[in-house]
């Protein structure tokens, strides 16, 4: 449907397969070091499309179109190593310099899940190693080409205001009792022309927690009861209709 409707009054957007192409050929440079042997990235085609959606929509003045992502899905799906994937590429790749980016989760061990998964492909490759400062002791990286900062945060990290994050990871939302954290990170993006605020997050079970309110207009955006054009939604979920028995919708 946006692609139909790009580069319209209505619809000010478009899409740009070459930016696209950039982010998921700079994955695919990346190593997983985890394992026996060391192995180079290689994206599925969900990973393919997120990360082409992401970098590839872009507004009129050429600055990526979405500024809030919000995906849902079950565990062991490499949701840590998306967002690994975006804060290395934003923060030394994306040409904003002395920029802040964040890692948030409720607790300090879930918010360096992602900064470890950003240090394994930094670590494994000595060309991308001279490319990035690993300071572990304040679990904190420098970026070498832009002078960005990424840093994992946790709800209990003291002084947590004056965020201004070019890229922020929020982790497990469902865990999250309050959107104190999202809050804080959203709150300091809307003079920024470019930033990316990231949800990533399993299924919970809290019908009154900030993940499910953030999951139901995730839905109207989806169904189109709801537009907001900045935000991108991808939720990995049964239809109500389907059978949860029948294997094949698993």
């Amino acid at each position: 449907k946006d692609l139909e409707r790009q580069n319209t009054p209505e619809f000010p957007y478009y899409y740009d397969p070459e930016k696209a192409a950039e982010v998921i050929e700079f994955a695919e440079t990346l190593t997983i070091s985890e394992g026996f042997e060391r192995q180079p990235v290689r994206l599925f085609g969900f990973q393919d499309f997120i990360f082409g959606s992401l970098y590839g929509w872009r507004n009129a003045d050429g600055y990526r179109r979405f500024r809030l992502s919000y995906i849902e899905m079950a565990r062991q799906n490499s949701k840590s190593f998306l967002n690994g994937i975006n804060g290395s590429y934003i923060g030394n790749f994306g040409g904003y310099h002395k920029g802040q980016l964040y890692l948030v989760a409720t607790k300090q061990a879930q918010a360096r899940i992602v900064y470890e998964a950003m240090t394994q492909f930094i670590e494994a490759d000595p060309d991308l190693a001279e490319l990035f400062d690993i300071k572990d002791y304040r679990s904190e990286i420098i970026c070498k080409l832009t002078d960005c900062r990424i840093q994992a945060l946790s709800r209990d990290t003291k002084n947590i205001d004056g965020f201004r994050p070019i890229f922020g990871s929020v982790d497990e939302y469902h865990a999250h009792e309050t959107n104190q954290m999202y809050k804080l990170l959203e709150g300091g993006t809307g003079n920024l022309p470019e930033t990316l605020i990231s949800i990533i997050t399993t299924a919970g079970f809290d019908l009154n927690s900030p993940c499910y309110e953030q999951r139901r207009i995730g839905e109207q955006i989806l169904r189109g009861t709801f537009a907001k054009e900045t935000q991108f939604v991808m939720i990995f979920s049964l239809d109500k209709s389907d059978d949860i028995w029948d294997p094949e919708n698993w």
